[in-house]
This record gives structure tokens, sequence and C-alpha cells, in this order.
């Protein structure tokens, strides 16, 4: 009752409708800064997904459940940020560092789960941003360690040699999965 006679109170019914335009007011702010941070967050991944202006559009960016491929160059650890459909490049190739790549041989006659291809037959290709920018992999190998469904994954090693053959760099621990899919 004393409730009721709050309400009728016309003290009161000002106050209240201030306070509800102030809550009026803040939830409107709130919803904006909501829709605000959806927006961020969809612009985000979406140039997140876009590849750089330096690699040819296709790229696919890589993902830890998708296309990926990591590997150790000389001890550091290297992460591929874009990967290329293998059908397109005949390669397996994943980006990292900007345009710099690590490229595998692709043949979809490899896929089958412990077979191993020699890099002593099948070069490797690795860029980098040093003095000998262009490295020739012939001494390594690729092993395919999983084929389930459109995906197939693998293990590689290799040794990259300058064009003068006076300078080598290890590349180790190598994973990589790509999708069977066109």
């Amino acid at each position: 009752m004393a409730f009721l006679e709050f309400l009728l109170n016309k003290k009161s019914k000002s106050k209240i409708k201030l306070v509800l335009k102030i809550k009026i007011m803040q939830m409107k702010i709130i919803g904006m800064g909501i829709i605000v941070s959806l927006v961020l967050i969809s612009s985000q991944k979406i140039a997140a997904q876009k590849p750089p202006s330096n690699l040819p559009p296709n790229a696919i960016a890589a993902t830890p459940s998708g296309y990926t491929m990591s590997a150790k160059i000389n001890g550091k650890e290297y992460k591929a940020s874009f990967m290329m459909p293998p059908e397109e490049t005949e390669q397996i190739v994943g980006f990292y560092s900007g345009d710099k790549y690590i490229g595998l041989p692709y043949d979809k006659k490899y896929f089958v789960a412990g077979k191993k291809i020699s890099f002593s037959d099948h070069h490797v290709d690795l860029t980098t941003n040093d003095d000998v920018k262009v490295w020739d992999g012939s001494k390594g190998e690729m092993e395919i360690t999983k084929v389930t469904g459109d995906w197939v994954e693998g293990k590689f090693y290799f040794t990259g040699y300058s064009y003068d053959n006076k300078k080598s760099i290890e590349v180790t621990n190598g994973f990589f999965r790509i999708s069977l899919k066109k």
C-alpha cells in the first residue's frame, strides 16, 4: 500500500520518470557498445582472413583446425599465416613472415598414411629474409601421417642449401595439414 502511495505522489512520479529515462539511456549506450564491439570483431575477422596484397588473392588463412603449417627454421619456431590451395600451385605452400614461404612437393598419389617422400627426388623451396633469399631443399623427407575425410596431415624436415652450396639452413619439426577438397 505504501508503494502505491509512493507511486501516486507527484514528486515521486517525476523521480521515477527521470530514473527510467536514465536507465533507458544506459541501455541504449550499452546496446550501442555491443553493436560497435560486434562490428569491430567481425571486421577484424574479415581482415585477418584476407591475404596481404603481396600474396595471391586466393591464399587461405591458416588456422589450428584447418590449413596449417609449422616448422623450426634453424631452431626458430615458424607458423604459416596463409597457405595456398595445393592444386593451384602444385606444391604445399605455407607463407610465414609476409611473403616468405616453404613449398613442399604435392601429388595426390602421395596421400597414403605412412608414405615417405624423399626430397632428393622432389626438391623443396624455402624463401627467407636473409642474403641467400631462396634455399633449395634436396636433403630430407616428408611423411604422410594421417589421411581422414577431406584432410591430409604430414611431417617434414630438410636441409636447404644456397645455390652456390656455400651455406645451409636446417628445417626441422615440420608439420602441415591441407584439404583435399577443391
